[in-house]
């Protein structure tokens, strides 16, 4: 993994980086959210109650680099990948916006796992692996 490189990313508008599952724990100051996660949860009702914004807020709260996780993301089918496109171009979920010392990153397990990612998401991605 290439910290530097995903530091570099640290303000830029639509774009993620994806690093191995076994990486994330370089990262440091981040919030996890599994890739998996129930569609209402992450589009319905519950995004109004401020679980995200409130954990985003404390991580990027000193102006430090910080990461929003969107872990196992090799585990989607191409259908429900392509559900995150607006979170990761608009940098923005149902109405927050990310700050922008956060930088978006998809986990994946290994390397080969680079071939799941959807077309629509990849060319938004900044390889670490």
């Amino acid at each position: 993994m290439n910290k530097e490189l995903i530091e570099l990313q640290r303000g830029s508008k639509a774009t993620c980086v994806v690093v191995k599952n076994s990486d994330l724990n370089k990262l440091g100051n981040a919030v996890h959210m599994d890739s998996r996660i129930n569609d209402s949860w992450l589009f319905g009702a519950k995004m109004g109650n401020p679980i995200i914004k409130e954990k985003v807020d404390i991580v990027s709260k000193n102006g430090e680099i910080g990461y929003f996780v969107i872990t196992n993301f090799d585990s989607l089918s191409v259908d429900e990948q392509n559900k995150y496109v607006p979170i990761i171009k608009d940098r923005e979920l149902l109405g927050y916006t990310l700050p922008d010392n956060i930088i978006i990153v998809l986990s994946i397990e290994n390397k080969e796992s680079l071939k799941n990612i959807s077309s629509e998401i990849y060319h938004f991605c900044v390889v670490s692996i």
